[in-house]
């Protein structure tokens, strides 16, 4: 992406359809839930804190962050400082959170949580997002309306402007419409999570979604 020259995603249409797959995942985790009724695959490689969930948004989240700060120093060496920066405060959220779904190494390095963590945090581990619930679900909330605005109305509501070539930080750092179906699933998901615990419906299988 350049200033000059934005990819509304029409030229890749291959690409565009697979994306749609990322459904997938959330389809495999609702059949193992449905099938291990026991629980005891599902809740330890599942949705356990070394589980596949935890673990791949960590390993999704260290790419992520290489290729904001990546596209920071592009913009920075085009003198676009701005847009640099604000790719560089995307980097850091990425480190942000993969490091507190880790608990910073924790649960993969095996220590014991400092007393203040103990006494404070929920779980007893050592991150700062299980000190209140509202603090995790406000976060929640404030990432989802981010990829709302961001991956879903914004490059849909842009996309025949984009066409025209014109620059702007906005178009600068908003996705294409490649994003749209990432979006559209964190939405559909988030939305399952919320009717869960607002109706508070007793889904075996999403029990690990709550919060």
């Amino acid at each position: 992406m350049t200033d000059s020259t934005v990819d509304t995603g029409r030229n890749h249409p291959k690409r565009l359809l697979s994306v749609w797959l990322l459904p997938l995942p959330f389809l495999v985790h609702l059949l193992v839930g449905f099938f291990d009724k026991e629980r005891t695959f599902f809740d330890r490689w599942i949705e356990s804190e070394l589980g596949v969930i935890e673990n791949l948004t960590v390993l999704v989240l260290i790419p992520a962050t290489v290729f904001f700060l990546i596209t920071a120093k592009r913009y920075w060496s085009n003198r676009s400082r701005f847009v640099a920066l604000w790719f560089v405060g995307a980097a850091l959220v990425c480190v942000g959170f993969g490091g507190e779904e880790a608990s910073w190494g924790q649960h993969w390095f095996g220590w014991e949580s400092p007393s203040y963590f103990e006494e404070n945090n929920r779980q007893g581990e050592t991150n700062f997002h299980n000190f209140d619930i509202q603090l995790g679900r406000t976060v929640k909330a404030i990432l989802t309306l981010g990829i709302l605005i961001g991956g879903l109305i914004v490059p849909l509501t842009l996309a025949s402007a984009n066409e025209e070539g014109k620059s702007s930080f906005l178009r600068n750092i908003v996705g294409t419409r490649a994003c749209v179906p990432a979006a559209f699933w964190v939405i559909f998901v988030r939305l399952i999570e919320r009717f869960k615990t607002w109706f508070d419906l007793e889904w075996i299988i999403l029990a690990g979604t709550n919060g």
